[in-house]
């Protein structure tokens, strides 16, 4: 998508829509794209929070209105750009390439699948990446691991998050009570 292509270059805050997903908005900076996949910058609630992989397909409305050129100058005057890593690469070709390439500095993964019968949310460990799926080993809000790891077909994932406070504060606490 070449607008997506434009406002990275430009380092503009976006909010994307995804009507056919969820009424809410989606801040952010784009980080990387193809045309499969998008990676942003997350921006929640104007803080810099973790890095964002949606599938372009889903994304309904792209926009650079008012409040997000005054919001990014607003996380600009807070210093909080310099969180942001407009550098950041990974292989966005599919939903495997993007896996494979965080798992080198990330180790907590969430994913979603917003779109199937029962929608279906983990978040813990990428075991493996096969052709067509990924099994994930996961953890229950309490932090405990379930046993089996959940298996995620590939075309149904429509979100990854890592690198989000979410996600950073149990990867503390595991790395606090490791066995």
């Amino acid at each position: 998508m070449q607008e997506l292509r434009q406002f990275q270059a430009d380092r503009s805050l976006i909010a994307l829509r995804r009507a056919a997903v969820d009424d809410n908005k989606i801040q952010g900076f784009v980080l990387g794209s193809s045309d499969q996949l998008v990676l942003l910058q997350y921006v929640y609630d104007l803080n810099v929070d973790g890095l964002m992989i949606l599938r372009t397909h889903d994304i309904s409305k792209i926009e650079c209105s008012k409040t997000e050129v005054f919001q990014r100058q607003r996380l600009a005057d807070e210093g909080l750009l310099s969180k942001v890593r407009f550098d950041y690469a990974v292989n966005l070709n599919d939903w495997r390439s993007a896996f494979e390439g965080l798992r080198g500095e990330h180790s907590i993964f969430i994913l979603e699948c917003e779109l199937i019968e029962e929608p279906d949310f983990a978040i813990g460990r990428i075991q493996d990446t096969g052709e067509e799926e990924v099994r994930i080993q996961h953890f229950t809000g309490a932090g405990n691991w379930l046993e089996e790891p959940v298996q995620f077909k590939y075309n149904d994932i429509t979100s990854c998050q890592v690198g989000t406070n979410y996600a950073n504060v149990y990867q503390r606490f595991f790395e606090r009570n490791a066995p």
